[in-house]
């Protein structure tokens, strides 16, 4: 081992530590143990595989980030178990992509999902029929682009990974190429420094059937970026390639986005995807229990799926935390542990989040100051970010509407409770509203 293992690994975690709520650090980052450093290569090793796939999806990136930053080196991640896993590990498919070290983009974090593990509803139903539809055709033009749009976790990005396993089953020979709209735009900077736009044009236009691209919306307002965009969409649809996007926001609703590319997203087909309701949410912890071998009793199930409303990915980090700490305890999943651990993390109990916490986090998002929060203008611009701030008080604190009304400028606690009704209707029914609220529940929740 190296001597300045201890030393590089503790400083990364301790700096993290200040950025990360107490609660789920000390439930997913303390218990991984890094076992040696040589060279650029890190070995870490997690009590269990949950706790190691929950760290790898959610914190191995900034804490990479955080290593680069205190020794300027890209680390290679060996992770071991200190236990064996229960299940075997889904085997990794890569996707062999056009100019693989030019653009680095493959399919190994995807391995998880594809359209078996799905479970489609009538809150998903329209998108996961029109992926499935994509993916029998391959590159055939039926939604050519395919605009898949709904909020933050509700299995935009596990739709479009399935799309390009079941199109790559089928049809080995054509060229897929997945990547975010970051990566798009982080690549198209990189060959306009070293002068080689000809080879990036060449990578996305000519050497791809099936582009899949997630997150869209990133791309807005970043002028070079969207024009070589609309430049790939043009050559790839004149070809009857087919395109496949992801967004948080419909194209209209997308601000800075080019009415060119607005127009384009327009001319396929938009699928939506909505909240999952109760029944759809059971059916997929039941399906997520069962592919994990984890014995997930009815009642917890429906206990689980009650608490957790706004989206698949906490609802199955839920399952997950549970599975975690049944392997740690080495006791069975049941009522007693399940009220134990989750009512720490789906709101009213989070520690150290208040009220004053929430503003400012709301006014970052909507770049406005607490002060426009805690007064009396009554335009559009504020009192919906007001709205939503009192929702989130309440629904993440364990204050009562007197007191998030007094936090507000001595609002009355009728006040706070429209608010919170009114906020309610529109996460069901308005796809940017709902955007808002998950992704700040998000970031207040880290």
């Amino acid at each position: 081992m190296s001597e300045a293992t201890p030393t590089v690994w503790q400083t990364a975690i301790t700096t993290l530590q200040q950025r990360i709520k107490p609660h789920n650090f000390d439930m997913w980052l303390r218990p991984i143990r890094c076992a040696s450093i040589s060279g650029s290569e890190i070995k870490l090793c997690a009590p269990n595989r949950y706790i190691k796939e929950w760290f790898e999806d959610n914190y191995l990136a900034i804490v990479l980030q955080e290593l680069q930053t205190q020794t300027d080196l890209d680390y290679q991640v060996v992770f071991d178990l200190e236990e064996e896993a229960s299940s075997p590990v889904a085997p990794v498919i890569e996707i062999e992509t056009p100019v693989k070290k030019e653009t680095d983009i493959s399919f190994d974090r995807g391995h998880r999902y594809l359209f078996d593990s799905f479970v489609a509803g009538p809150s998903n139903q329209l998108a996961h029929a029109a992926a499935t539809a994509v993916a029998e055709g391959g590159h055939s033009a039926k939604y050519n682009p395919l605009f898949i749009c709904g909020g933050a976790g509700l299995g935009k990005t596990h739709l479009l990974y399935a799309i390009g396993h079941e199109i790559h089953k089928n049809q080995p020979h054509l060229r897929i190429m997945y990547l975010s709209s970051e990566h798009f735009m982080n690549d198209y900077i990189k060959h306009v420094r070293a002068f080689k736009m000809e080879a990036f044009r060449s990578t996305y236009r000519d050497q791809c059937d099936v582009l899949l691209m997630d997150d869209i919306q990133f791309i807005a307002g970043k002028t070079g970026t969207q024009e070589e965009f609309f430049h790939t969409f043009n050559a790839l649809h004149d070809a009857d390639r087919q395109i496949v996007v992801t967004s948080d926001k419909y194209p209209q609703e997308i601000p800075e986005l080019e009415d060119r590319l607005r127009t384009r997203f327009q001319w396929g087909l938009i699928a939506d995807i909505q909240a999952p309701e109760l029944e759809t949410r059971i059916a997929i912890l039941k399906a997520k229990a069962e592919k994990e071998q984890i014995r997930l009793p009815d009642d917890v199930a429906l206990f689980v799926a009650t608490q957790i409303r706004s989206n698949v990915r906490e609802l199955e980090g839920a399952l997950i935390r549970l599975a975690a700490l049944s392997s740690l305890k080495r006791v069975e999943i049941s009522m007693e542990l399940a009220k134990e651990t989750l009512l720490n993390s789906v709101g009213k109990n989070s520690p150290g989040l208040t009220i004053d916490t929430i503003q400012k986090e709301v006014c970052t998002y909507f770049s406005l100051k607490v002060t426009d929060l805690r007064g009396s203008k009554r335009h559009k611009a504020v009192t919906r970010p007001r709205q939503i701030a009192m929702y989130l008080s309440r629904k993440l604190t364990s204050s009562s509407f007197p007191e998030i009304g007094n936090r507000f400028g001595g609002k009355d606690h009728s006040t706070v409770i429209s608010a919170c009704r009114k906020i309610e209707g529109l996460v069901e029914n308005d796809l940017s509203i709902r955007t808002a609220v998950e992704t700040l529940e998000r970031h207040l929740q880290l």
